[in-house]
C-alpha cells in the first residue's frame, strides 16, 4: 500500500464514518444524543466506528490466500505483545482519567 493511498483512505474514512458518528453522539441536535445516549469518555464513537470499519474491511478482503491448507504462523510475537501492552496501558490511563474527571474522588479508589 502506498502512503498517498493510505492518506486518502484516512481522510475519506474520517469524513464519511467518524465525523458523522461524532455528530450523532456529541452534537446537541444529533439523533443519538436526542435519544438520550450518554457517551462515557468517547467510547461509543471510537469503538463503534473502529469495530464496524474492521468488520467491513474483513468482509471486503475475505479469507487469506492459502488458508487453511497452508500453516500461517505468527509473524512477530514480540511486536504483538508490545502492541497489546501499549493498548492495555493506554486504556487503563484513559479510564482512570475519565473517571477522575467524572468523579473527583475516583483516584482514591486506586490506592
Amino acid at each position: 500500500m502506498r502512503f498517498r493511498g493510505y492518506c486518502v483512505f484516512i481522510a475519506l474514512w474520517m469524513l464519511l464514518v467518524y465525523c458523522p458518528l461524532c455528530h450523532w453522539v456529541w452534537a446537541k441536535d444529533g439523533f443519538l444524543n436526542l435519544m438520550g445516549v450518554q457517551d462515557y469518555a468517547g467510547g461509543i464513537v471510537v469503538h463503534i466506528s473502529a469495530g464496524v470499519s474492521a468488520l467491513v474491511a474483513a468482509i471486503y478482503l475475505g479469507a487469506r490466500r492459502g488458508y487453511p491448507q497452508t500453516a500461517m504462523h505468527p509473524n512477530n510475537l514480540v511486536m504483538t505483545l508490545m502492541g497489546a501492552g501499549c493498548c492495555g496501558w493506554g486504556g487503563l490511563g484513559l479510564t482512570a482519567a475519565a473517571a477522575s474527571i467524572a468523579m473527583p474522588t475516583a483516584p482514591a479508589l486506586w490506592r
